[in-house]
This record gives structure tokens, C-alpha cells and sequence, in this order.
């Protein structure tokens, strides 16, 4: 049996439910009601497309979201992030932690992460007392840690509300993302969206250093004026209004070296957050350029800037 887009786009849709609402009951039967399909239906089709029972699925991604807030969370206690990962106690959450990361939540915590991680963070107790850079920051020296981010392209903007539609990819976060980019802009400019107000916005739903990489999921969306109706294949998606900040490059960085989006993504989250008086909302954005330079038929997709969604803590 084949997988048409719609099943899929059924599929998609549940993963963001599932994104979005760890701390629920997501067993099967609740699943297969936002699918649509009945449960017997919905458990063979979320295998086949996503290539993970969707039990299994649920529980690596509470896992991964629960190793992002260990790092990147120092305020939130272990207790509050099982609990905000859906899982029922702390000792089921420690046990299952360590069974699928190989360390226990505290030792993650503490600086276990690294063996994952191409650098230290502020935040890690043992980054701390290992690290021998001489730029780390300090409370008496501010941001002069950052070795890759340029402060003065710090920038802190609110976006308005904006409606998308939108193309996922699942795998690497390199070259291979080209396809889908052409895919959706083909779609678009023959349908003469594309206007000087246009928008391209990229949504990695993953971190590659906790998972892994053909599991990783990546939304490449363009901006749609109001009233505009796809093809019941196409994916929509509204942005709410927000506050961002900012990393905007002084040359925009192709996929292919997306190597070093990671350092700044680590300094935004690790070096900036903490002393900004801002908390992360929720998955980051990044803005897209394609450049066409070379190639009218093989244009490539560039990163502009990254971003956080930011609320005040």
C-alpha cells in the first residue's frame, strides 16, 4: 500500500500535537483521534511514514525535550521537567532517562551532555570548573565569552502574527534540504505569491547533537497573504505574534556548512539567555534567503539570521 499526502499530512499533523502537548495523555486512542483514522488504522500508518510506532516515537521525543531543558534550563528543577514532559513520577523519569541516555538526569545536567557536544556551556557546573578559556564569561566581564556570535548583531524584534505554508523535511539538516526548499518556492511563485513582503522561514525542530540525524525534523515555510486556499495536499500553519532575538550573519550561511549555526546556537542559548532577563518560548526560527545566483533552476537556500522566540523571565 502506497502513502499519499494526505495520510501524510494527517501524520504531520499529529506530530505537532504530540510537540506541543508532552505533558497530556498521549496514548494511542488520543492520537488516532487527532489523525482522524481509527487506531488500528493510525498505529500501521504512523509506522510506515514515520518508520517508529508512535509509542516509541512519543517517548524519544519527551526524552530529547527533557535533555534540552536539562541543559538549557538551570532554573527548572528535574522534578519540573519530567512533569513538563508528560512523564508521570521523578523516579520514572530518572530510570528512563538513564536507560536511554546512559546517564542519570542530574549527571546530564552536571556536564554528561558534553560527550554529545562540540563545546562547554555557562550553565554546566562541570564546563565550569574544566573549562580553561580565558574568554568565559564572568559576572564582571558580561558577554565576553562569545567566540562565535558578534554581540553588536544581537538584535531583539517582534513579529507579527503570519500565516505559512509549509513543506517538513526529515533527515540531516544539510544540502539534502535543498529539494524541499525548491519544492515549496516552486509552488508558491507559480501561484504568484511571492511578493517583496515575502518571508522565508526555517523551523528545526530538532537539536542533531540529541537526535539523531535521519530522525531530525525541519519545516521550510514561506509566508501566504490572508484568504489564500492550497491544494488540500499543502500544510498550513499560523506564527503567532511574538518577540525574537536575533543572530543575523554577516554572510549568509549555506546548509552545507550549517556546522556553524551550532556555535551560535549554543552562545545564544547558553551565553545570552541566562544574562538577558529572557526565557526561550519555543522551537527557533531561522530566515531564509535563496540565493540564484548561479543557477535558475538550482537555487540555493541560505540562512540569513536565527532566531529564539523570547518572553521575559
Amino acid at each position: 500500500m502506497t502513502t499519499n499526502d494526505e495520510q501524510k499530512r494527517h501524520i504531520y499533523t499529529v506530530l505537532d500535537y504530540i510537540k506541543n502537548n508532552l505533558h497530556t495523555d498521549l496514548s494511542l486512542e488520543n492520537l488516532a483521534e487527532v489523525s482522524t483514522y481509527s487506531p488500528y488504522h493510525f498505529h500501521r500508518l504512523f509506522n510506515r511514514i514515520m518508520g517508529e510506532t508512535p509509542s516509541d516515537y512519543v517517548k524519544r521525543v519527551r526524552m530529547e525535550e527533557a535533555a534540552h531543558y536539562l541543559i538549557y534550563e538551570p532554573n527548572m528543577s528535574v522534578t519540573e521537567i519530567a512533569f513538563k514532559c508528560g512523564f508521570s513520577s521523578n523516579s520514572y523519569f530518572t530510570s528512563a532517562f538513564k536507560a536511554f541516555f546512559k546517564h542519570s538526569p542530574k549527571a546530564w545536567r552536571e556536564g554528561a551532555y558534553l560527550e554529545k557536544f562540540p563545546r562547554p556551556y555557562l550553565d554546566s557546573k562541570k564546563s565550569k570548573q574544566q573549562s580553561t578559556n580565558p574568554k568565559e564569561p564572568s559576572e564582571t566581564r558580561g558577554y565576553n565569552g562569545f567566540q562565535w556570535v558578534d554581540l553588536a548583531r544581537v538584535k531583539i524584534e517582534r513579529l507579527p502574527e503570519m500565516s505559512v505554508l509549509f513543506l517538513q523535511h526529515f533527515g540531516a539538516y544539510t544540502e539534502e534540504i535543498s529539494n524541499t526548499w525548491d519544492q515549496i518556492y516552486q509552488y508558491t511563485e507559480t501561484r504568484d505569491l511571492i511578493t517583496d513582503e515575502t518571508r522565508m522561514i526555517g523551523v528545526p525542530h530538532n537539536n542533531p547533537y540529541i537526535t539523531p540525524e535521519n530522525l531530525c525534523r525541519y519545516d521550510c515555510c514561506i509566508t501566504i497573504p490572508q484568504g489564500f486556499q492550497p491544494e488540500p495536499h499543502m500544510k498550513t500553519k499560523v506564527f503567532a505574534a511574538s518577540k525574537y532575538v536575533f543572530y543575523e550573519f554577516e554572510e549568509a550561511v549555506s546548509f552545507a556548512d550549517r556546522g556553524l549555526l551550532i556555535e551560535c546556537y549554543s552562545e545564544l542559548y547558553s551565553y545570552w539567555l541566562p544574562k538577558s532577563g529572557y526565557k526561550c518560548l519555543s522551537t527557533p526560527m531561522e530566515i531564509i534567503e535563496l540565493d540564484s545566483s548561479s543557477d535558475r533552476f538550482k537555487m540555493e537556500p541560505k540562512i540569513v539570521k536565527i532566531g529564539l522566540p523570547i518572553l521575559p523571565k
